[in-house]
């Protein structure tokens, strides 16, 4: 038997998981000139059906790290109510005619994980400063005075590799070893249900189209079938007894019934089963998100889980990876001060909380649907007697009152981060109101800022941005801007000059004199109400907005984290059990990629 052998690896930063979080933190990485090395322990990248849109935020973002428009090249029952979603093109439409700020740049696009993982892989390859490795596993981490020491383990050959890094970030999953090793807990609990997956080949277009044509369907018995690419692949989840012996379950048997009932199953013809099975619909959030030392860092769901309702689980993450990424280039080019990492965990975890919240009030929204088709006789719900018709229309009215989900763009595009330590605050006026459902376009400082397009009629302004931080003014002299100049220069941080003063339009959405725009397209500090000269000290701001100096309100942002957790700690989180230890939880999803 061969003796193992043990590599020794020097890294600015190790990535561990090669899921989308991890693979976009690394292009982000790569594209401020930062070196990293990713460490994936599956082979490939991952081919079970996971997420499969990705909304208009996370679009927004891709297009920031030019991959946007590439990424969008690959790309029998009776119907009781039915949501409508605009087509990407229909998007564009209305994004392009309707120029009033509360539009994204970019529509969503279906895609499924599988595929954008496959994709976004040879883009990894082909940067040379993104050191990747498939089939190495992260075992464990020693802190050292300069940095970071982890061990990992080719799964072919054995060998071990040791891994010196200044900074370390899990995006390894729901069950994180960085999570693990880094002894941070978890909040949160299932909902009191199973499903057992089946993901299937099946050519039988005639019979599953009499379903009605869909992207997801939703049936009254509990079952969700989602189309993954309109032709021939198909992902069923069915609910099953919670401690259910799953592997023992035919799928194909499971599959009549999930598009049937039990005592009516729909058999349609399966052409090939690629893969089964089970998990635990979970709630779950990070106690925190970052070691003590703030050399250690959690992103997407090693940081935080949800139910697939919404599809706030890699899209919340696509956001954690963007808010990490630039923060720890600026700190290791030496801009960057203690405050700038020190805010990821302030910024990013009361986001996560109340999407992954939001996405148990979602599944609530269909639990009430399940009660009451089980509540009900089979023949009743089947029928189109008196009884069922009104049972139907019960159903139809809910749903259709209650039709937020993958509409919700107060939460896709809203997020503010309130509070935090890098974030010059607004005190002259009121905070705007947030929607759940409607983007409330805005310049509030903490929020992502409304895009719109200039009086040419195709420039964004978001195209304006430049890679760093960018300054927009729409005065007359420019004077906010060539301070803001001035100031960066002096600090050696990159900074971009966007001046605008035929843009009223523009400047009538955005609503004061200048803007500061943070590389992660967050207001950084808007000027005050009426002023004409810059008389604000643009150093102060700066030095505040790289994390050199904390505003006043980094008690505050500790604080409403606090007060976030706390409430979790109370209540738990919509459509759980309650919180529970997740090592006890039954049924954990079989599969962690």
């Amino acid at each position: 038997m061969p003796s193992k052998s043990t590599f020794h690896h020097e890294t600015p930063v190790l990535v561990v998981g090669g899921g989308p979080v991890g693979l976009i933190l690394s292009l982000q990485l790569a594209r401020f000139g930062i070196n990293c090395m990713l460490a994936e322990r599956n082979l490939d990248t991952t081919k079970w059906p996971k997420m499969d849109c990705t909304n208009c935020r996370s679009m927004e973002l891709f297009k920031r790290l030019g991959i946007a428009s590439g990424f969008r090249e690959i790309d029998d029952g009776e119907e009781v109510a039915r949501w409508k979603l605009d087509s990407v093109d229909a998007w564009r439409q209305r994004i392009n005619e309707q120029n009033d700020g509360s539009l994204p740049r970019e529509p969503y696009q279906r895609c499924s994980q599988a595929v954008l993982e496959a994709w976004l892989k040879p883009r990894i390859q082909d940067e040379e400063i993104i050191d990747e490795h498939f089939g190495l596993k992260f075992e464990s981490f020693t802190e050292t005075d300069d940095g970071v020491e982890s061990i990992l383990t080719d799964v072919t050959t054995g060998d071990q590799h040791i891994v010196h890094s200044k900074y370390l970030v899990g995006c390894d999953g729901a069950g994180s070893r960085v999570r693990r090793s880094a002894g941070i807990d978890l909040i949160g609990g299932p909902v009191p249900a199973a499903m057992m997956l089946i993901h299937f080949k099946s050519r039988d277009l005639t019979k599953l189209h009499k379903l009605g044509q869909f992207w997801h369907i939703a049936f009254a018995n509990g079952s969700f079938l989602i189309s993954q690419d309109e032709i021939d692949t198909w992902t069923l989840h069915v609910p099953i007894a919670i401690g259910a012996d799953w592997e023992k379950i035919d799928p194909i048997e499971a599959i009549y019934r999930g598009l049937g009932t039990p005592s009516t199953p729909y058999p349609i013809k399966v052409d090939k089963i690629l893969v089964k099975s089970a998990w635990r619909p979970n709630i779950f959030i990070a106690e925190r998100y970052a070691s003590t030392s703030r050399r250690i860092f959690l992103a997407g769901d090693s940081a935080h889980q949800n139910i697939p309702a919404g599809g706030y689980g890699m899209n919340t993450g696509i956001g954690d990876s963007f808010d990490l990424g630039w923060k720890i280039a600026a700190t290791l080019k030496g801009y960057g001060g203690k405050a700038l990492l020190e805010s990821y965990e302030l910024e990013r975890l009361p986001v996560a909380t109340r999407n992954i919240d939001q996405s148990g009030a979602f599944w609530e929204v269909w639990r009430q649907i399940w009660d009451w088709s089980t509540e009900a006789d089979v023949a009743v719900l089947l029928s189109q007697s008196k009884e069922g018709k009104a049972l139907k229309g019960k159903m139809a009215n809910w749903i259709l009152t209650n039709n937020l989900e993958n509409k919700a763009h107060g939460i896709e595009l809203g997020y503010r981060y309130n509070a935090s330590p890098i974030v010059v605050p607004d005190t002259e006026v009121a905070e705007p109101r947030w929607d759940l459902d409607h983007y409330i376009p805005s310049t509030w400082p903490g929020a992502r800022p409304p895009h719109v397009f200039l009086s040419d009629g195709h420039t964004s302004i978001f195209d304006l941005f430049g890679q760093g931080y960018t300054i927009v003014d729409f005065s007359e002299e420019g004077k906010w801007a060539d301070a803001f100049v001035d100031a960066a220069l002096q600090l050696k941080v990159p900074l971009h000059k966007v001046h605008l003063p035929k843009e009223k339009h523009v400047q009538a959405i955005w609503g004061r004199g200048a803007v500061l725009v943070r590389p992660d397209d967050h207001v950084a500090w808007r000027a005050p109400l009426g002023d004409k000269t810059p008389v604000v000290e643009a150093m102060d701001v700066l030095k505040i907005a790289v994390g050199q100096t904390s505003n006043t309100e980094v008690g505050a942002a500790i604080e409403y984290k606090s007060k976030v957790l706390g409430d979790i700690y109370k209540k738990g989180f919509s459509g759980t059990v309650g919180n529970t230890n997740q090592d006890e939880v039954a049924m954990k999803a079989a599969f962690q990629k």
